[in-house]
């Protein structure tokens, strides 16, 4: 009896430290875990053991995943900076292919494409260690009308920043400090953020222009450079 009281015991402190781990440490490194909160009865049937064994399995591998994610080596784009002609190599006007060339990356067209007319196209990973491609880099979308590059989207999460050094997490301090007196702020249609755009004279042209994009607390949530008046667009090829 006693040896059967220990081994609850025990189950019941690992279920504690799983616990804390899930709804504490992971949390506050911005992780998340499925949630282990549910307390774990003495005794199950050997299928019900089974099946929270292999939820709890799917959510190491989700774990996984994430840092896996978080610590990949950034992709050459990601390295570059956006100006108000393009985003390193990439200069607007150009091609996919010219693109290609220059930066020596390869694209593919995105899922959500909308139509043949203006499709977005992401750059692809590369693992050197395999020599293999991999999957689309979600931060960094071109945006392509009549086979021409016409405007560079920097979206969510994407490292990317202008030579300012300003990008996603720029506050609208910043950016007005970076671009004294030179950015035009307009409402947001849809959120309660704002669109601050570089005027013509600081730009340099009538035809580029390079538009951040603020959320309700005044945090840039992503940015884009491009033609007018693509650059403005909403909706990107909606």
């Amino acid at each position: 009896m006693m040896s059967r009281f220990r081994k609850l015991s025990s189950n019941s402190f690992l279920v504690r430290s799983a616990q804390r781990l899930c709804l504490v440490v992971l949390p506050a490194m911005g992780l998340s875990c499925w949630s282990m909160a549910a307390p774990v009865p003495t005794l199950k049937p050997i299928s019900a053991l089974m099946t929270q064994v292999m939820a709890r399995a799917v959510a190491v591998d989700v774990l996984i995943s994430q840092v896996q994610q978080r610590l990949r080596d950034p992709h050459p784009l990601e390295l570059e900076l956006v100006t108000v002609g393009g985003l390193g190599p990439i200069r607007l006007g150009m091609s996919i292919q010219e693109a290609a060339n220059a930066a020596q990356v390869s694209f593919v067209a995105a899922p959500l494409t909308q139509s043949e007319e203006c499709k977005y196209y992401l750059p692809e990973g590369y693992d050197k260690q395999n020599a293999v491609r991999t999957v689309a880099i979600d931060g960094i979308g071109l945006m392509v009308v009549n086979d021409q590059i016409i405007r560079i989207d920097i979206w969510p999460d994407s490292p990317v920043k202008t030579r300012s050094e300003l990008g996603i997490g720029a506050t609208i301090e910043q950016l007005k400090t970076a671009y004294e007196g030179q950015l035009e702020t307009t409402p947001h249609p849809y959120t309660d953020g704002n669109y601050l755009t570089l005027t013509p004279d600081a730009s340099g042209s009538n035809l580029y222009s390079l538009v951040f994009e603020t959320d309700k607390n005044g945090i840039v949530s992503q940015f884009r450079t491009g033609q007018l008046p693509a650059v403005t667009w909403t909706e990107g090829c909606s």
